[in-house]
C-alpha cells in the first residue's frame, strides 16, 4: 500500500477500516436474544489486565498496522476506550451470556485467519448512536461497594485487578442462575488456607449498591468463585484468556526449602468457594474435575537457555501475546522465560535468556512489540532497559539502554507501537531526579523530563503515568497531547505530586519541562506516599483519569482515590481533582475501568475497581483491620 494512501485523512481512513474490523470481531461476542452462538463456538470477550495501559495503540496509526494487530486485545480495548465510545453502538437491553454457569467454554479459539475471534452473523454490524453524557455528580464519598479480602494483605502496591466483558458492544451483563456475566479478578499477597483465606477469586453481579439499586440485582456483588492455591501469596496481577475461563498469574512458593516463582494456569469454575476469608476452597484436580490448575515451578526448573536459578518473582508481569498463544515472564533471578500453549495447549517454558543475574537486578514487567520486523520484547530493571529479538527457540539481545541508577525496579516499560516510542518512569534517573524518558523503540537516545528530586520514600518507585484522549487520537505530535505522570514533590522528598507533560508538535518529542509542575493536590496533607498507576478514561465526552494516594502498608498517608477531568489539558498547579473519595487505607493498588453506560440506563455500570493497600481499627470500609476489594462509579467515585 503506498504512502500517499497511508497518510491520506489518517483520521477518516483509519476509523471506517478500524470500525470494520473491530465491530466484526465484536459481533462475534453477541449473546443476546437476537444471536445465538453455533453449539460448537468459543464465548469470546473482552479481557483487561495490568498490559491495556502499559501498550497502547493511538488512532494515527496506519490502516497497514491497525490490520497487523487487529487480534490483539489490547488494540480492541484501545478502539473501545478512544474511539468506538464517540458512536456507540446501541446496547442489547436484555444481553445474556453463552458462558453457562458451571462450565468452561471451548478452549479451541484460534482458527487461522482471526485468532481468538469467532465470527457468528457476518455483516450485521450495529448502527452508531449517542450515549447521553452521564449527568453530574457530587463530590460526596460513598463507597459503591467493598469487599473484605482479610487482615493478611490485600493486592500488592501498583497491580491491577484483571477485569472480564463478556460483550462490550451490548449492555452490561450480570450473572444469573444460568449464566455468567461480567466479573473481575483478585489475586492476593495473603497465605492461602482451605477453609479460610483465599489467594485467587472472582467477584460478578458488579453493576450494585448497597441501596440495591445497581443494574444488577442485590446489594452488592456475589463471589464467582474463591479459592486457595499454592502455599504462597502473589505479588503480582492476574491475566486472563479470551474466553475467560483461565486465569494466568504468579504465587511465590513458600513450599520446600527454597522459595521459588511458580506459573499457575486456573480455570475456575462458577460457585467453588464463598468468600475471601472463611470460605476459600481447594482447587480442583485436572484429570477428574472441571475446575484446574497447571503449576509450574519455572525458576526451579532448566530450561533451554539458562540453568535453574529458584528465586521470586517480585515485579515482573505475565505478559500474553494472545494470537500466538504465547507469553513472557521474568523473575528475581534476572532471567526472562518465554512460555507457549499458555492458555490453548499444555502450558510448556520452552527457552530462557539471563538478562541480568547480579543481585538486586529483580526485572519488571515487558511489552512485546509485534509490529517490528522481527518482533521484539522490551523488559527493565532497575537501571536498564532490555530489547530481545523472538525467535522460534531463543531470545537475542539487539540492544539495552541505561536510564536509572535506583535500587528498586520501576514499573517496566510503556510502549506506543503505532509511534515507535518506549516511555520508562524512574523514581531516581542518571541525573539525580524523578522523571519519564522517551526512547525510539531501537532504542537510541533518549528525551528526558524531569518531575522532581530523587525520591526518598521507603518505598520509592514511580508507576506508570498515562496519555489523555489528545494522545490516542492524535499521537506526540500534537501541542494538545499529554502525558500525565506523578512525580517526587520539590519540598518533601518522600512524597509525590501529579505533572503534565506536554509534546512538540513538529516532532513528537516530549517538551523537557513540565506543562504542569508539581500539583500538590493529588496529595491532600502532603504526607509521605506513592501514587498508583494513573488510569485514563474517556467516555465519548469527558476525559478522565484516575489515581490513587497513600502510604505503602501504611495509615498516615493521604489515603484517598481522585478522579481529575482531563479534557482540557492541565497546566497551573492550582488545578484540582474533580471528585475525591477518601478513607481507602494505604491509597490504592492499580485500578481498572469498565464501560461507559448510560447511568440512567445502567446504573453503577461505569466502574473503577482496586484494592486498599493497608488495614486499620479506624478504616471501616470493608470491616476494621481489612483489606478491601473496592467498586466506586467514575463520575463521583461513589
Amino acid at each position: 500500500m503506498g504512502p500517499i494512501f497511508r497518510r491520506a485523512q489518517p483520521l477518516a481512513v483509519s476509523a471506517l477500516i478500524f470500525f470494520f474490523f473491530v465491530a466484526t470481531a465484536c459481533l462475534a461476542q453477541e449473546s443476546s436474544s437476537q444471536i445465538s452462538p453455533a453449539p460448537a463456538a468459543a464465548h469470546v470477550g473482552l479481557p483487561e489486565d495490568w498490559s491495556t495501559q502499559r501498550v497502547i495503540y493511538t488512532r494515527n496509526g496506519s490502516v497497514e498496522d491497525m490490520m497487523k494487530v487487529r487480534n490483539d486485545p489490547r488494540f480492541l480495548n484501545s478502539f473501545l476506550l478512544h474511539n468506538r465510545r464517540e458512536h456507540p453502538y446501541q446496547p442489547q437491553p436484555d444481553a445474556t451470556s453463552d458462558f453457562k454457569a458451571g462450565q468452561i467454554g471451548d478452549q479451541s479459539l484460534i482458527d487461522t485467519e482471526h485468532p481468538g475471534l469467532q465470527p457468528q452473523s457476518p455483516g450485521e454490524i450495529p448502527l452508531p448512536v449517542r450515549v447521553p453524557k452521564p449527568p453530574a455528580r457530587n463530590r460526596h464519598t460513598h463507597v459503591d461497594w467493598a469487599v473484605s479480602l482479610g487482615t493478611q494483605f490485600g493486592m500488592a502496591i501498583g497491580e491491577s485487578p484483571a477485569k472480564y466483558t463478556f460483550n462490550p458492544t451490548a449492555a452490561p451483563t450480570c450473572t444469573t442462575s444460568t449464566s455468567v456475566g461480567d466479573f473481575v479478578v483478585y489475586v492476593l499477597k495473603a497465605a492461602p488456607a482451605t477453609g479460610s483465606q483465599a489467594n485467587v477469586l472472582g467477584l460478578t453481579n458488579l453493576y450494585t449498591d448497597p441501596a440495591g439499586n445497581g443494574y444488577c440485582p442485590g446489594t452488592g456483588p456475589t463471589f464467582l468463585f474463591s479459592y486457595a492455591i499454592g502455599s504462597g501469596g502473589s505479588l503480582l496481577s492476574p491475566v486472563l484468556s479470551l474466553d475467560g475461563s483461565k486465569i494466568a498469574w504468579i504465587e511465590n512458593s513458600t513450599s520446600g526449602r527454597t522459595t521459588q516463582a511458580v506459573l499457575h494456569v486456573t480455570t475456575w469454575v462458577h460457585g467453588q468457594g464463598t468468600n475471601a476469608t472463611t470460605g476459600a476452597v481447594a482447587i480442583g484436580n485436572c484429570t477428574t474435575g472441571a475446575s484446574c490448575d497447571v503449576a509450574i515451578s519455572y525458576t526451579s526448573a532448566t530450561i533451554s537457555g539458562c540453568t535453574a536459578t529458584a528465586d521470586i518473582n517480585t515485579n515482573s508481569e505475565i505478559y500474553v501475546d494472545y494470537p500466538s498463544d504465547t507469553a513472557f515472564v521474568g523473575a528475581d533471578n534476572g532471567i526472562l522465560y518465554h512460555l507457549k500453549g499458555i492458555f490453548h495447549g499444555t502450558p510448556t517454558f520452552d527457552f530462557c535468556i539471563p538478562v541480568n543475574t547480579s543481585a538486586a537486578t529483580a526485572l519488571s514487567g515487558g511489552v512485546y512489540d509485534s509490529l517490528l520486523n522481527p518482533a521484539e520484547f522490551f523488559i527493565s530493571d532497575s537501571k536498564k532497559i532490555y530489547a530481545y529479538t523472538v525467535g522460534t527457540s531463543s531470545f537475542a539481545l539487539k540492544n539495552t539502554y541505561t536510564y536509572a541508577q535506583g535500587t528498586l525496579t520501576g514499573p517496566g516499560p510503556l510502549l506506543d507501537a503505532f509511534n515507535g516510542y518506549i516511555y520508562l518512569f524512574s523514581a531516581d534517573d542518571l541525573a539525580g531526579h524523578t522523571s519519564v524518558s522517551q526512547l525510539p523503540t531501537t532504542l537510541g537516545s533518549a528525551t528526558v523530563t524531569p518531575l522532581g528530586p530523587a525520591n526518598t520514600n521507603a518505598y520509592p518507585i514511580l508507576f506508570y503515568g498515562t496519555f489523555d484522549n489528545n494522545y490516542f487520537t492524535n499521537g506526540p505530535k500534537n501541542a494538545k497531547s499529554t502525558l500525565y505522570s506523578c512525580g517526587t514533590d520539590p519540598t518533601s522528598n518522600g512524597a509525590q505530586d501529579l505533572y503534565a507533560v506536554s509534546f512538540v508538535a513538529a516532532t513528537g518529542a516530549m517538551n523537557t519541562s513540565p506543562v504542569m509542575g508539581a500539583n500538590t493536590h493529588v496529595n491532600p496533607g502532603g504526607s509521605n506516599g506513592t501514587c498508583s498507576p494513573i488510569t485514563e478514561f474517556f467516555d465519548g465526552s469527558t476525559d478522565r483519569i484516575f489515581i490513587g494516594m497513600g502510604e505503602h502498608l501504611a495509615t498516615t498517608g493521604a489515603n484517598v482515590v481522585q478522579m481529575w477531568n482531563v479534557t482540557s489539558q492541565l497546566q497551573s498547579t492550582t488545578s484540582t481533582y474533580t471528585a475525591q473519595a477518601t478513607g481507602y487505607a494505604g491509597g490504592a493498588s492499580g485500578l481498572v475501568v469498565d464501560n461507559a453506560a448510560n447511568p440512567a440506563t445502567y446504573p453503577q455500570a461505569e466502574s473503577v475497581y482496586f484494592s486498599t493497600l493497608a488495614a486499620g481499627a479506624t478504616f471501616t470500609t470493608c470491616g476494621a483491620n481489612n483489606y478491601c476489594a473496592v467498586k466506586l462509579t467514575q463520575t463521583g467515585l461513589q
